[in-house]
């Protein structure tokens, strides 16, 4: 994958049930490939989510992606060797969906951020939301605009 010249999957999208999944596959194809442009793979607040959930480590996962063909066979993984709680899985999914910054340090990066990539939008109050607005999955209000 090529993140230089396309986006990764959403924060949203599921496989298996489990958000953040195919995004953090992306990323790690991105990552092996030495393609991962702007991305950090390491240490984002998307991918560390997943992996506490799993209890396994950002190079236990990306080893696993390697050796994997497809999703597919990640996904096979998953249930092997990581096995996570459906419980922990539900929880995290729901923490995708309502991911908003926690203190007034993250408040004022998230602000930042949004005013740069589309000024005035009130609209984007979560991590993914944002995140879906910068890949453009999400329509700009200042695009919108009379």
């Amino acid at each position: 994958m090529d993140l230089t010249k396309e986006y990764p999957r959403s924060p949203r999208d599921q496989l298996d049930g489990i958000a953040l999944l195919p995004r953090a596959i992306d990323k790690a194809r991105a990552q092996l490939e030495g393609k991962l442009g702007e991305y950090t793979y390491y240490g984002c607040r998307f991918n560390l989510k997943l992996f506490n959930t799993f209890g396994v480590t950002e190079d236990e996962f990306l080893d696993a992606v390697r050796g994997a063909g497809d999703d597919g066979a990640v996904l096979e993984w998953i249930r092997d060797y990581v096995r996570p709680e459906r419980e922990k899985i539900a929880k995290m999914n729901e923490w995708v969906l309502r991911n908003e910054p926690a203190n007034d340090a993250e408040r004022e990066e998230f602000c930042d951020e949004l005013e740069k990539i589309d000024p005035g939008n009130d609209s984007v109050n979560t991590w993914t939301d944002l995140v879906d607005l910068e890949e453009g999955r999400l329509k700009k209000e200042s695009s919108t605009a009379t």
